[in-house]
């Protein structure tokens, strides 16, 4: 039985946020009632509302051939589960690394076809994009893809209830680590953990999907001290599904 945070907005801890952030940002649940049920479609999944220690981990822009074997084998040696937002062009370069993903219990989840940022084309372009991306991925994957996160988190209020209409959820986070800075895991691993709430969605990368970014980052190594920090604080990783299976979804307006 989940433990369900009394309070009117989820606190997600985001001490190493940008610029126009400071410090811990009130999510605010959508209202209850009709104003809800209207406002819905254009939602964006942010976490889940729970007192317990389960988060989920999520990884943006792979597959990557280094970098995320690396990722799963940390993954592995912890017990830990998570969920992978992938490029639907490199998961059909590298389909054998997708195949390994889903066979060691986590989830496959689309990011885009590239890295384009969605914003910067018309809303029907923007939607088209997702849906050849969707059935590309399925191609690779076998199985349907319900989970879609925007490259840079970038949305329009219309592309998030397009995006919905095509049978997707958007999912964005509420804990970072800024692992795209050129900083070494020491320090990507503590601000990860500083960022940690019951019910988080954590925003990590097992690649750059941009070309840029920290490259010489040990994204295994940076994981396992990630999954290790966890366990001394009674935290578990779990995939994006299990979570909203489990726990009541926390929904905001997100563009």
């Amino acid at each position: 039985m989940s433990l369900v945070a009394p309070e009117a907005a989820v606190l997600a801890r985001r001490g190493f946020v940008s610029a126009f952030e400071d410090g811990a940002r009130p999510v605010r649940r959508l209202p209850v009632g009709p104003l809800r049920r209207a406002l819905d479609p254009w939602s964006s999944l942010v976490c889940v509302a729970t007192a317990e220690n389960v988060v989920a981990l999520t990884y943006d822009d792979g597959p990557d051939p280094v970098h995320t074997p690396a990722v799963l084998d940390a993954l592995a040696a912890a017990g830990a589960r998570a969920t992978f937002f992938v490029l639907a062009e490199r998961a059909e370069r590298h389909p054998r690394l997708i195949a390994r993903t889903v066979a060691e219990g986590h989830e496959v989840a689309l990011h885009g076809i590239d890295h384009a940022r969605l914003t910067e084309v018309p809303v029907p372009r923007a939607l088209a994009l997702v849906a050849e991306g969707r059935d590309r991925l399925e191609q690779v994957l076998g199985a349907p893809v319900t989970l879609f996160r925007p490259t840079y988190g970038a949305q329009r209020l219309r592309t998030a209830r397009g995006v919905r209409a095509l049978g997707l959820d958007v999912v964005i986070w509420t804990a970072w680590a800024r692992d795209w800075e050129g900083v070494p895991a020491s320090v990507i691993a503590p601000r990860a953990l500083g960022a940690l709430h019951p019910g988080a969605v954590v925003l990590l990368h097992d690649s750059s999907g941009d070309g840029v970014g920290a490259e010489g980052l040990d994204r295994g190594d940076a994981t396992g001290r990630i999954v290790a920090g966890m366990a001394e604080r009674g935290y578990v990783s779990r995939t994006v599904s299990e979570l909203v299976a489990m726990y009541p979804a926390v929904r905001s307006l997100w563009s």
